[in-house]
């Protein structure tokens, strides 16, 4: 058989049983990341934002008035922040402030799509913070108004200049018509002086508008259109948003915590858990029980405790066998567990009380030759058993034996061998449990733990189907999947799992505790094959080797379950 691969779907429920479970951890990790923030944000300066708008405008080009330049507001953002415009605030509102540092607060904006820049000057102080806002707002404009003022200076110089030229060049022109007498010479020169006269003309009007536009852009380059007023609460620390950020903060790395915390805890988690990890139900969860101590008593909860949850909890795993065995004709079912103290015998021994109490031939068989204990739940002897049986010392009639229970009948350990694995792959063990199949209604099978020794693997393959039986308090994820992997290895086909010592007070998010048997339909229904040759109508009875083991059988046939 080959192994069956672990799932790791994970669905909202099992999301929201992680954070129901480490909820505390996710309160106090976002609790003290709130505080914390809180106490360092009361602990910082307040800071004070002063807040001013320019609107910065187009400049006509003072040689081509039709030519009208547009800003570029990411150049004018850096031109506030310039060393020539800090001068200038330097000069007239901070001249005690170091040059380098006066910048230190200033962060100008350009809105988005407009062609405002919003100049922020934060501050300690919120007179401060408002006066070299405006200070700095004013200092850009001025530089702004004086770029162009000097561009239209530019043209008026150049102007100036032709104007200069042309008024020589008719000083020139006149001195000459004066000193001509030739009426030829004469009257080229006249018309020289009239071209240079209308050409003056001319000049004189372009000075003339560019001294009006330089008047119009004085006032228009750029301009204030909201100075900063004095703030009357800072801008920084913002109380109110660091704490909303600093909850939000907090519960996401509380539950990022919660999650890493679950990934590295190998402890199950609940029935679904396991249920991922064997692909198979929790057939049973059975309830802690506070008075005893499973170690060193012998515990049949169904004689002394009949109304108990516990006694319930094994009705239910012998109800969900009883279905399984209709369903799909298993009988021969192997009890094993990761590792020692996870309860199997215990389970094993009131399994097969609660199957005799509902009226069914069971068999219950102890196959852990190296550490017997089941025969003590029953008052039992050890001295014969399935060891001799093994050895061929003993038939099966006379290592059965009765516990005094109606429908229940025991094949103890015997005597402890020296090679239990041995004697458990040879082929007595199979003609044993061939023979008992067709003796009885169930055959439970206990033995040693799967991690322990291999005794549960060279059994498994003789059996229907393995029961596993998982401590709720010690399981852990990696030990279900070895036991899981190394059954599936030995070609035991896993059936389902007992959650025992389930103890609901010291559970953690977990709220499935019974009504398990509803979930035993969803893995076993009519489409489910048998496995290994389990079902009941492709079982043989077992080929004899002797005569003598022919009549033991039919002996055992006659009088096995005979009060």
């Amino acid at each position: 058989m080959t192994t069956t691969p672990e799932p790791h779907q994970t669905d909202l429920r099992e999301y929201l049983r992680v954070l129901r479970a480490r909820k505390w951890e996710i309160i106090l990790i976002t609790l003290v990341l709130v505080l914390a923030t809180m106490a360092f944000t009361i602990r910082q300066t307040p800071i004070y934002e002063g807040e001013a708008k320019v609107l910065v405008n187009a400049v006509q080009n003072p040689a081509n008035p039709l030519l009208v330049s547009q800003p570029n507001l990411h150049t004018e953002r850096q031109l506030v922040l310039s060393q020539a415009v800090a001068l200038s605030v330097q000069k007239d509102r901070a001249p005690g402030t170091s040059l380098h540092a006066l910048p230190d607060g200033l962060s100008p904006e350009v809105l988005t799509n407009t062609s405002v820049l919003v100049v922020r000057y934060a501050s300690t102080s919120p007179s401060t913070a408002a006066t070299l806002s405006n200070a700095f707002a004013q200092a850009y404009v001025d530089f702004r108004t004086n770029q162009a003022l000097n561009q239209y200076q530019a043209a008026q110089d150049a102007e100036n200049a032709q104007i200069d030229g042309v008024k020589k060049d008719l000083a020139t022109l006149g001195h000459q018509i004066d000193a001509t007498t030739d009426p030829t010479e004469l009257d080229n020169l006249q018309a020289q002086r009239d071209s240079l006269v209308a050409r003056l003309g001319v000049l004189q009007q372009q000075l003339s508008t560019l001294v009006s536009n330089a008047t119009v852009a004085q006032g228009t380059a750029a301009q204030i259109v909201q100075r900063a007023e004095v703030p009357t609460s800072p801008s920084s620390p913002n109380k109110a948003r660091n704490g909303v950020l600093a909850l939000f903060a907090g519960v996401m790395l509380g539950i990022g915590f919660a999650f890493l915390r679950e990934r590295l805890d190998d402890r199950v988690k609940g029935r679904q858990d396991i249920e991922r990890r064997l692909s198979a139900p929790v057939l049973a969860v059975v309830p802690k029980v506070g008075a005893w101590r499973k170690d060193q008593d012998a515990y049949l909860a169904l004689e002394s405790e009949p109304k108990s949850p516990v006694s319930e909890a094994y009705r239910t795993l012998g109800t969900n066998l009883q279905y399984l065995s209709a369903r799909q004709g298993m009988k021969v079912f192997l009890l094993t567990s990761p590792l020692a103290g996870d309860g199997k015998t215990t389970t094993c021994a009131n399994l097969a009380v609660a199957l005799a109490q509902a009226g069914r031939r069971v068999i219950v068989v102890s196959a852990d030759l190296r550490k017997p204990r089941i025969h003590r739940f029953f008052g039992l002897s050890n001295d014969v058993g399935l060891a001799d049986y093994l050895q061929g010392k003993a038939d099966i009639a006379q290592v059965t034996k009765d516990p005094r229970m109606p429908n229940l009948r025991l094949v103890s350990c015997g005597p402890t061998p020296t090679n239990p694995a041995a004697l458990l792959g040879s082929g007595a063990a199979s003609t044993l449990i061939s023979a008992l199949r067709e003796l009885s209604d169930f055959v439970i099978v206990d033995t040693p733990p799967v991690l322990a020794v291999a005794d549960s693997s060279i059994l498994a393959p003789l059996t229907d189907g393995v029961l596993l039986v998982l401590d709720a308090a010690g399981s852990r994820r990696s030990l279900i999947t070895q036991t899981r992997d190394q059954l599936h290895a030995a070609g035991g086909h896993i059936i389902g799992a007992v959650y025992n010592n389930f103890d609901p007070s010291q559970a953690r998010g977990y709220s499935e505790y019974y009504y398990y048997y509803q979930y035993y339909y969803q893995y076993y229904g009519e489409e489910v094959p048998a496995t290994n040759g389990a079902g009941a109508e492709k079982r043989k009875r077992p080929r004899r080797g002797s005569r003598g083991d022919e009549q033991s059988l039919e002996r055992a046939d006659k009088g096995l379950f005979t009060p």
